[in-house]
């Protein structure tokens, strides 16, 4: 089955490639970027994350994205009072597919497979799959004159996920969102998407209250946040000051479990941020980390093709969630990012 599907999609891609040989090159981008947290007043954030990600497009339709991210503790982790494990290494691809319009409508269909795998350094490991498909609606949302949609799509998701390493078990979780991004006045611009989903589990992956294990819980989650980004001065024709913002819910997340001890892969695959609240005061029942990143950086581009860039920020988020939602700290953070075309 798996070598069917293998020359089924050799095949097609060797196809697509034929059709399009006369107007189409290949092309994509590697960037490579460093950042540095530090900590949230009383709360040991201090970390590293590089990351790494390739995007190429070997044909119109088809592209494959492969994304490494490392995080970790830049101190001895004791599992202290207020203190974050931040240990993680997380490679993941994706192969992506623009269908085109779907028959004789408007509506643009896109698909994706992603296999990612998920290590905390703790003796467990978990491999998931997240196929996705995406009809948008876009060009059937009228254009006001202040507000603007540039995507309104229905994404059906389901997500399988096991146990590689450690206490074995597996998770099915079956998902049904709505992905909106909307332009905004004065070069602001709004993404908000909401998730219904469900979730089976078994073994490792299991929640639990406190007299109880469940074997399913139904989520709703939001994810809304306000960008924007405005050059504030330019240096010379390479070099830019800019200053970029973004902000909201990452996330909003409730459930009919009172339970604890999972957090659901597709918040974590679709959050903003790469660091969660430090303290889980308890569980999914309806709880929210709400946060504000504004940043300066300044972009320089060596050429058409090569481009560099130094940002320092300030997070302003809570630092607690779960039955409650608490201590909003100043989290400093910076890096810096190399981007290469081709």
């Amino acid at each position: 089955m798996k070598a069917l599907f293998l020359k089924a999609l050799i095949g097609s891609v060797l196809i697509a490639g034929i059709s399009y040989a006369e107007d189409f090159k290949p092309n994509g981008s590697l960037g490579v970027t460093q950042t540095f947290y530090g900590n949230s007043g009383k709360y040991k954030t201090e970390s590293s994350h590089p990351s790494a990600v390739l995007n190429y497009n070997f044909t119109k339709a088809w592209s494959l994205s492969l994304q490494w991210d490392r995080v970790w503790n830049m101190y001895n982790y004791t599992n202290g009072e207020n203190e974050q494990d931040n240990s993680f290494s997380g490679p993941k691809a994706t192969l992506s597919n623009n269908h085109g319009v779907l028959g004789n409508t408007k509506i643009k269909w896109s698909s994706s497979l992603m296999v990612e795998n998920e290590a905390e350094f703790n003796n467990s490991n978990q491999t998931y799959i997240l196929a996705q498909t995406a009809f948008d609606f876009l060009e059937y949302i009228p254009k006001g004159e202040y507000i603007q949609a540039t995507q309104f799509a229905f994404s059906p998701m389901y997500v399988y996920g096991w146990s590689t390493k450690g206490a074995s078990g597996h998770v099915n979780t079956g998902v049904l969102s709505l992905l909106t991004n909307w332009q905004l006045p004065a070069n602001f611009t709004f993404k908000f998407n909401t998730y219904l989903f469900r979730e089976w589990y078994e073994g490792s992956f299991e929640i639990s209250s406190s007299n109880q294990s469940y074997k399913t819980a139904n989520y709703f989650m939001i994810l809304a946040w306000l960008e924007y980004s405005k050059e504030l001065y330019k240096v010379n024709e390479q070099t830019s000051l800019v200053f970029n913002f973004a902000g909201g819910f990452d996330p909003y997340i409730s459930s009919n479990r009172k339970a604890a001890g999972w957090d659901p892969f597709i918040s974590g695959n679709q959050m903003y941020e790469w660091l969660n609240p430090t303290v889980s005061s308890g569980d999914y029942k309806s709880t929210y980390a709400l946060f504000a990143l504004p940043q300066l950086e300044v972009v320089y581009n060596y050429s058409q093709d090569l481009s560099l860039s130094v940002f320092a920020q300030v997070k302003y988020s809570n630092q607690v969630w779960g039955n409650t939602e608490k201590d909003w700290k100043l989290q400093p953070q910076g890096g810096i990012g190399i981007t290469y075309n081709f």
